[in-house]
């Protein structure tokens, strides 16, 4: 009704239609139209100033109808004296709009910083119909260092800064620090529960060289049918692979863990048999870390995967649901420990890296489905494969959601969460401690107390991501970090015995289906950069990182061609096994990674004849990984093979890094 088009004879045409209108309602709402009647009575009696016919002063008044049934006739209205309504919101601006766009240039609007941020995050979406707020943003980037609160909202108090300092943190990942090396001055304690742990491995010797013959023997009573055979040591063979070269790939097999790991584990064990259930009481009563680690590779599924638990076994029974039951009292078969990992082991498997050389028959794109490339020039024939596992945000109070993921619903002290002075029952709190020691702080906190922490001005660590659902930058960024550090070290290690640099190939695992956060990207690729930062002197044999088929464009401040230290940064849609063509590369080692399973044989649903869902079964397809990674077929993927990456010594079998540590 205020709209610079309306004539004042208009004016009085709606207004005395909606008195009119107005006594027909019925004795329910006569209140409220009592109201109205007497403001638009009081309307009728001012003297409206008008400079002209075709427009109003800027300081006239202002009234709001709510929203009743009514006032739809307003539309029918506007139609019969040629006019047009104006509708207005909370985030108006300082005239009025017809439409939907700004006439005014983007930097003078005074549009709210709500309003500013909604069509900054607008602006990233994924889409290829760009709206008209897209296209009044285009190109136009903030000024964040220097962005001022204009008004503050009344109802949403400190929301609008709140957000802002959400959004950068969204944009700008905090620099973490982590000194999680073993048994250094600020680093990861080494205690008496570790050092027993280590002392068990002193002895252990790594298994005798298998052979071509074994692994055909072995792999051709394997109780699942493969859904292509390309890849399999026979087919290998059958094409003219050298024998020696298979039978070192397979001989070059072994399980990686962090060295941070190991107190995580021994506390692990120790709370299980004092703690657990009575079936977890017996399983790890003697359990050393080699035996452990062979069981997290060995009970294995075929296939497992979607947020309510697609499982297939190795005896082909299948199902879904009820992997929570795995290990405690109420299990029931097939779904048992003494033949499936349980969650809690299943979380410490997704920290364990698996590496050996590989044959590649082709360049590992997602859909290769095991074809054999028909141009074995555009394919680097061999390298190195290493299976990583991403944090899981797929099933809430599970995996690392624990540890990452704050919600009212997992975060109280009936879980085990808060200070000791809060008290919970041992069997929970004290899984909750040693995790929240691994990460380097006392406890997880409660959700109330993760929300005080967010809302402070000096908050680096905490975003929200709405619906009571709260994200720990920090600990993703630990949990990702871990898993950096093994990569970078791996591939350094795997380059040094070649006599040659590395390229590394480097995928987003976790970044599919499990992430929980659109730029979580962003704290993904800044963990490079920080471990690249921090381990600079101890990786002269990594020469480039190929981050391929990332919607960011940044390893923390490097961009695609710029250097982190003495290591070339590229940002490339490339497939995994592509040739290196450029002849300073053509020398290199390829190191590559895919997003494997803590719970699944290499493949995961490369099992059930999905071939191309995911990277998982495209590496199964195009790599030796379902043979030489599979413990069922390869007696060297064992636990006794197991490696341990340190920041200080790099990559060492466990009985030497225990002989150095021990003696």
């Amino acid at each position: 009704m205020n709209s610079t088009s309306y004539r004042d004879d208009d004016r009085e045409n709606i207004i005395q239609f909606c008195k009119s209108e107005l006594t027909l309602a019925d004795s329910v709402a006569n209140g409220v139209y009592k109201n109205f009647k007497h403001i638009i009575s009081t309307l009728l009696k001012n003297d409206y100033s008008i400079e002209s016919s075709e427009e109003i002063k800027r300081d006239c008044s202002w009234f709001v109808l709510p929203c009743i049934p009514i006032l739809d006739e307003f539309k029918r209205i506007s139609k019969n004296f040629n006019t047009k309504l104006v509708f207005t919101s909370l985030n108006k601006l300082n005239s009025l709009i017809k439409g939907h766009k700004n006439i005014l240039p983007r930097e003078k609007t005074g549009r709210k910083l709500k309003t500013r941020l909604a069509e900054h995050n607008h602006i990233n979406r994924n889409s290829n119909n760009q709206s008209i707020i897209t296209e009044h943003r285009i190109e136009f980037d903030f000024d964040w260092e220097n962005v001022a609160i204009l008004d503050k909202e009344r109802f949403l108090n400190n929301r609008a800064a709140e957000e802002a300092l959400q959004q950068m943190l969204a944009k700008d990942p905090p620099e973490i620090s982590w000194e999680n090396t073993l048994g250094s001055p600020n680093g990861v304690p080494f205690d008496d529960d570790t050092k027993e742990l280590l002392r068990k491995c002193l002895d252990v010797s790594v298994l005798p060289p298998t052979s071509v013959t074994e692994l055909i023997r072995r792999s051709n009573v394997f109780p699942l049918k493969f859904p292509i055979n390309a890849i399999r040591c026979a087919a290998l063979k059958d094409r003219g692979i050298n024998t020696d070269s298979i039978e070192l790939n397979a001989n070059s097999v072994y399980p990686l863990i962090h060295e941070a790991m190991l107190p995580l584990i021994a506390r692990w064990l120790k709370h299980k048999r004092l703690y657990g259930s009575t079936v977890e009481k017996v399983m790890y009563a003697d359990m050393g870390l080699i035996q452990f680690i062979h069981r997290l590779l060995d009970k294995r599924v075929a296939s497992f995967c979607g947020a309510n638990d697609r499982w297939k076994l190795l005896d082909n029974k299948s199902g879904f649901d009820a992997w929570e039951s795995v290990g405690t009292d109420q299990e029931k078969e097939p779904l048992v420990l003494a033949k499936c990992l349980s969650y809690d082991e299943i979380k410490l498997s997704a920290m364990m890296v698996v590496s050996s050389h590989t044959e590649f028959i082709n360049d590992g794109s997602r859909n290769n489905r095991g074809i054999v490339s028909r141009d074995p020039d555009a394919v680097q024939p061999k390298g190195v494969i290493m299976g990583v596992v991403g944090t899981r945000f797929e099933k809430p109070r599970y995996m690392e959601y624990q540890d990452i993921a704050v919600t009212p619903q997992q975060n109280n002290m009936d879980n085990g969460y808060g200070s000791a002075m809060d008290g919970t029952f041992e069997e929970k709190r004290g899984m909750r401690i040693l995790w929240a020691k691994f990460y380097g702080e006392d406890y997880h906190p409660l959700y109330d107390e993760t929300v005080k922490r967010m809302k402070s001005k000096e908050n680096r660590r905490y975003i929200s991501l709405g619906n009571q659902l709260i994200f720990d930058i920090e600990n993703y960024m630990k949990r990702t970090l871990l898993s950096v550090e093994i990569i970078l070290l791996e591939a350094n290690s795997r380059a040094e015995k070649q006599n040659t640099t590395a390229f590394l190939h480097v995928v987003g695992f976790g970044l599919g289906v499990w992430k929980v956060i659109q730029d979580q990207e962003v704290y993904f690729l800044k963990t490079f950069e920080i471990a690249i930062k921090k381990m600079n002197k101890k990786l002269k044999y990594v020469s480039d990182i190929m981050f391929a088929y990332f919607r960011q464009q940044k390893c923390g401040g490097a961009g695609n061609g710029d250097y982190l230290g003495d290591i070339k940064i590229h940002f490339a849609l490339r497939e995994p096994h592509s040739r290196l063509f450029r002849a300073k590369d053509s020398s290199k080692l390829l190191v590559v990674t895919y997003a494997s399973d803590g719970n699944t044989l290499p493949g995961n649903e490369f099992w059930v004849g999905s071939l191309e869902t995911s990277g998982d079964p495209a590496a199964a397809c195009s790599t030796q990984i379902t043979e030489l990674h599979n413990s069922k077929i390869n007696p060297r993927a064992c636990g006794a093979s197991l490696h341990v990456a340190s920041a200080e010594h790099g990559i060492l079998h466990i009985s030497d890094y225990a002989k150095l540590h021990l003696t």
